[in-house]
């Protein structure tokens, strides 16, 4: 069986940018090479580092923690010193008088290593080469987009959109993952086998989850109110995660009553389906489907596979819209996603021995690929 991010430079990933530098500049335009860190622990550190504002940091995208990746922020003001901790750096660049964001992103660029492969897996991975060089592959959400439901308790934001508010925050205090630290685990025990002591929870609680605790601690029933003491860019995070779950339902669905041969592969949340080839004039070659909120309409096709999915979830449109519990700055935002890709500059290296595994190959694939797009999909699809 293949194996990817077996090393960190297994895994290499470069955004590509475009960001106006000037002489001078409101912002400070910073590099951060990074690895075995998230791009938001990186930010929340520097932060706390250096008694920074954390809300003056901003990103045009977020990079796995398992990988070698170099990408772009910017802070708003000065920031002369180049900082060098344990598996990243950040160095400024320059200035701008725009702070970074997503809409400076147009790509990113990989090189990934694929390692301990069989003679049948170098064959198959040939043959599906071809046919993704020619036909793309579908746009899904991988897993790590879903980190925040890897516990597969649920996502956090289906709770907040059927006013389970309770359900919401047992979902983030008391579930853990394999990515929590060892600390995280032990608290998010306590909070499990002692819901409702506040003050035992708040006692041991991670910086990032004493805000909650402490407002519940004075409003012990108020788990909506305490919610919105969730830091912002992690509450618009878990939108996100159950946003791109329905995406990715939708676009299974189509692909499944498209009349292309699919297969198809369980992933945490559910099952990709992966065509092999399109037809010359399928409407997949151009397809969009949506990001849903409540604004999001879904007269004709792909309409009807997004409502058996919302019908599916038990939601609605007009709840996504999370009117109830007033929230600022955190929101669904709707927009619109390729339903495929086709991978820009795909190459494949021939094989050679794999240095790791005793009697195995490894061979490297590059490429570029859109914002969004993951290629760790691209992997998946390589090896069906």
């Amino acid at each position: 069986m293949y194996k990817i991010k077996v090393r960190s430079e297994d895994f290499v990933v470069r955004e590509l940018v475009s960001i106006p530098l000037a002489t001078r500049g409101d912002y400070t335009i910073l590099k951060l090479e990074k690895q075995l860190w998230n791009t938001l622990d990186v930010i929340d550190f520097v932060a706390r580092k250096m008694r920074l504002p954390k809300r003056f940091f901003s990103r045009a995208g977020l990079k796995d923690r398992y990988s070698l990746s170099t990408q772009y922020l910017s802070f708003k003001g000065g920031f002369k010193r180049t900082i060098k901790e344990k598996n990243f750096t950040l160095k400024p660049i320059g200035r701008s008088n725009f702070p970074v964001t997503p809409r400076m992103l147009f790509g990113n660029a990989f090189s990934i290593t694929l390692r301990n492969l069989t003679e049948k897996e170098i064959e198959k991975s040939n043959r599906n080469a071809t046919e993704i060089t020619g036909h793309g592959f579908p746009n899904y959400f991988d897993e790590q987009r879903f980190g925040s439901a890897r516990h597969g308790q649920g996502f956090i934001a289906k709770k907040m959109i059927q006013r389970h508010y309770q359900g919401a925050l047992k979902l983030l205090l008391c579930y853990s993952y394999r990515e929590d630290s060892a600390r995280e685990k032990r608290f998010k025990k306590y909070c499990l086998d002692h819901w409702s002591d506040w003050q035992g929870c708040l006692e041991i609680a991670p910086p990032m989850y004493r805000p909650i605790l402490g407002y519940l601690c004075d409003h012990p029933k108020d788990f909506k109110n305490a919610i919105k003491k969730i830091d912002q860019e992690f509450l618009n995070l878990y939108l996100l995660a159950y946003q791109s779950f329905l995406f990715n339902e939708t676009l299974s669905n189509v692909i499944k009553q498209s009349g292309e041969k699919f297969v198809s592969l369980r992933y945490s949340q559910g099952e990709f389906v992966f065509y092999r080839e399109l037809l010359a004039r399928s409407t997949l070659r151009t397809l969009r489907l949506p990001m849903l909120n409540e604004k999001t309409t879904l007269a004709g096709f792909p309409g009807g596979f997004t409502e058996n999915v919302l019908k599916k979830e038990c939601i609605t449109l007009k709840t996504m819209g999370l009117q109830k519990m007033r929230l600022r700055g955190v929101r669904f935002k709707g927009f619109e996603r390729n339903a495929i890709v086709v991978p820009v500059d795909f190459v494949v290296t021939e094989p050679m021995p794999d240095e790791i595994y005793k009697n195995r190959l490894k061979r490297t694939i590059e490429c570029t690929l859109p914002p969004g797009a993951y290629a760790t999909i691209l992997v998946k699809r390589l090896f069906l």
